[in-house]
């Protein structure tokens, strides 16, 4: 019998209960009514070394470390989607996010290549579809949160889709919520996440 179809959710706030924990678990929840399955996973809770950029073929396996990240590689193996959620720090997604993103180089690794040279080798072929969540002040800027997002994306075998963003005026803890449309609008990504077919590799 074949599993039912993964969604990963990666989540890079460190506050819990607010409006990025509340549109990634629309996203899940969207996702188990398509009959999907999700894992969250929090990346404030993990403990993970920083990249130390080890060059060319360093292992045969992810990574040199053996920490929280060997689950998260495994999960994103196993996705067939992926949804990201940060909220925008100095232009960017958190800290927290970015530890995790920044020990994914090694899922599309630099090699030696036969002849000479070196040339980059993914993991696995890019057919997971993603979105990338995000919270922000009205009037600030996300579209570089995105970009970093979009090419760890790449950078995992995913494409990403579409950005759902709650931009808000104030500063109350999971205000999305009084935002029913786009906590709607969540749930209807999770679900198309987990319908639609895997891209062509």
């Amino acid at each position: 019998m074949t599993a039912p179809r993964l969604l990963v959710a990666l989540n890079g706030s460190p506050v819990r209960g607010g409006s990025v924990d509340l549109m990634l678990q629309a996203v899940e929840g969207g996702a188990r009514a398509a009959g999907g399955r999700t894992l969250h996973v929090r990346c404030n809770d993990l403990a993970v070394k920083a990249c130390q950029a080890c060059g060319p073929e360093p292992t045969t396996g992810f990574c040199i470390f053996h920490d929280d990240m060997d689950p998260v590689y495994e999960a994103l193996r196993d996705a067939h989607a992926v949804a990201v959620g940060s909220p925008v720090y100095f232009d960017t997604v958190s800290a927290q996010l970015k530890l995790v993103i920044d020990r994914c180089n090694c899922i599309t690794p630099l090699v030696r290549a036969p002849g000479g040279g070196y040339a980059f080798r993914p993991m696995w072929p890019r057919t997971r579809r993603a979105v990338f969540v995000t919270a922000c002040a009205a009037g600030q800027r996300h579209d570089l949160a995105e970009r970093t997002v979009r090419g760890f994306l790449k950078w995992v075998g995913a494409k990403w889709e579409e950005t759902l963003l709650h931009a808000h005026a104030d500063n109350d803890l999971g205000s999305v919520a009084a935002h029913p449309e786009v906590l709607a609008a969540a749930r209807a990504a999770g679900r198309r996440l987990i319908e639609s077919a895997p891209l062509p590799g």
